[in-house]
């Protein structure tokens, strides 16, 4: 067979731009660390990379959304701190009150102090973060309030909200029940009848304050008065009963109410122990994604990677190949006088 230049030119640049297309591709490879630049180059790992790509995508959300929640489960917590200290000095001031020896001045000046805590305690249930107000639920106003000298929560009385009948303990439950709730993972699903999102499918990260201030009434504690169960109203009473003069005043009727008061005053300190709970949880979830993580980041790689020593290698021979195809090219392709004409 005969061999023509025509041949051996047409052969040269075939191969010469094969050569090319393969050093361009590993360049891009050592570049940028993958396998391929298109779909099209290997359709079934770039599914498979697709699929990882967007379970990591769902992870990043979802440990977005833990870690608002942690932060607010963190601000709730110093705030219920906060809370807890006003009630300890409400307690201290109170058994300062209940000394037999103190005189009508002296009482007057604790039940003054015992007002001021009251509004502490009725700024730090307001607290707001951010824009939204910590023991709140869903609610974007004040949660709290005081109206004709009672305290209220999200427009209700706090000493209406009794839990009697049926529909007295369901109207309460909703206000309980009603929080803020984030996805992280545990399959979001919904009521097929109602379509509201089931709240066992979410997480539930805020504490709403009626849970742990106290509403409705006890007629138990002072014959013929109905006392409030709140913690707000409860300080207040028992200021009223220190301010009374000498002629009037109850040791007894304070002592009733004070035991009212530090039963009621436990439910902030059950609440931290929720919000620990809650924080644990939290980590727990945090930590099983950063495993999750980990385990896609290495499929990933596995998938659409490269391994960087063997492409570099490969990159570099054919590199050298590339060069010694341009040189040889001097000798294949001949030059004419059209080399020289411009």
């Amino acid at each position: 067979m005969r061999i023509t230049y025509r041949m051996m030119t047409s052969r040269y640049s075939t191969n010469l731009n094969d050569l090319s297309v393969g050093l361009d591709k590993l360049n891009t490879q050592v570049a940028t660390g993958r396998k391929f630049a298109r779909t099209s180059e290997d359709v079934s790992s770039a599914v498979r990379g697709y699929q990882i790509r967007r379970n990591l995508s769902k992870l990043e959300g979802y440990q977005d959304n833990i870690k608002h929640a942690d932060g607010f489960l963190t601000n709730s917590e110093s705030t219920v701190g906060q809370l807890e200290s006003s009630l300890a000095e409400a307690t201290d001031k109170i058994l300062q009150g209940l000394n037999g020896t103190q005189s009508e001045d002296t009482r007057s000046i604790i039940a003054t102090e015992l007002r001021t805590i009251q509004d502490q305690v009725l700024e730090t249930l307001n607290t707001n973060v951010t824009g939204t107000y910590l023991f709140g639920g869903s609610n974007d106003q004040k949660p709290f309030a005081v109206v004709g000298g009672k305290l209220q929560y999200n427009g209700k009385n706090l000493d209406d909200l009794k839990e009697g009948t049926p529909a007295e303990i369901e109207e309460v439950e909703a206000l309980k029940r009603d929080s803020l709730y984030v996805d992280i993972g545990l399959g979001v699903s919904f009521n097929q009848i109602t379509g509201d999102v089931d709240r066992n499918s979410v997480f539930n990260y805020s504490i709403p304050g009626i849970n742990f201030v106290g509403n409705g009434t006890d007629s138990t504690v002072v014959s013929g008065e109905d006392i409030s169960n709140n913690l707000y109203d409860l300080l207040g009473r028992i200021a009223t009963e220190f301010e009374k003069p000498d002629g009037s005043y109850s040791r007894d009727t304070v002592d009733s109410l004070f035991g009212l008061f530090q039963g009621n005053s436990q439910k902030t300190y059950q609440t931290t122990t929720a919000i620990g709970a809650k924080t644990q949880y939290l980590e727990f979830m945090t930590n099983r994604y950063e495993t999750q993580n980990f385990n896609l980041d290495k499929r990933q790689t596995e998938v659409e990677g490269v391994d960087a020593a063997y492409t570099y290698i490969a990159f570099q021979s054919q590199k050298v190949a590339y060069s010694a195809a341009l040189q040889m090219g001097q000798s294949v392709v001949q030059q004419s006088v059209f080399d020289y004409m411009s």
